[in-house]
């Protein structure tokens, strides 16, 4: 249940972009192992703290990679980045206001200012987050039989 975060957060870039092929494997995305454009995902536990006795707050961090697409319209191995166009993601974040409800998984993520930083075939986005997560209740059982005791003998109630 701890991948929940993971999970929201390839929903929420499947909400935006829909067509965009999504990674969750490092060892893959470390061997250059996928299709472009595209977008790595991945999550790391900052904290985990009782928040209630039926919820847990959970805060992480999320890296998002997003890939370029490469043009290869000419003669050249290696084509120039085509930049994917980040402007919507950033614009459903701030009309959400940087609470984000997963339909899926019934979670709120309450995102932080996002940090980003440009690199020649990719832009990497991370996030601090959190969320609450319920902690299922046990089940307990119920008495429902009470024996008493009047003048020395013992009554079923």
């Amino acid at each position: 249940m701890m991948d929940v975060g993971l999970k929201a957060w390839a929903e929420l870039v499947q909400r935006i972009y829909p067509e965009l092929p999504i990674l969750r494997d490092r060892s893959l995305w470390l061997a250059g192992q996928f299709d472009r454009p595209s977008v790595f995902i991945e999550t790391d536990l900052v904290s985990d703290k009782a928040h209630t006795p039926r919820a847990d707050r959970i805060i992480e961090d999320v890296g998002l990679v997003f890939h370029y697409d490469i043009d290869r319209s000419g003669d050249e191995d290696a084509g120039e980045p085509v930049p994917l166009d980040l402007s919507p993601f950033f614009l459903y974040l701030r009309q959400q206001r940087f609470c984000v409800v997963s339909q899926r998984f019934g979670i709120m993520l309450v995102i932080e200012a996002p940090r980003t930083r440009l690199l020649n075939d990719r832009m990497e986005v991370t996030f601090r987050y959190s969320y609450l997560l319920n902690i299922p209740k046990p089940a307990a059982e119920k008495i429902n039989i009470f024996y008493t005791e009047y003048d020395g003998k013992e009554h079923e109630s």
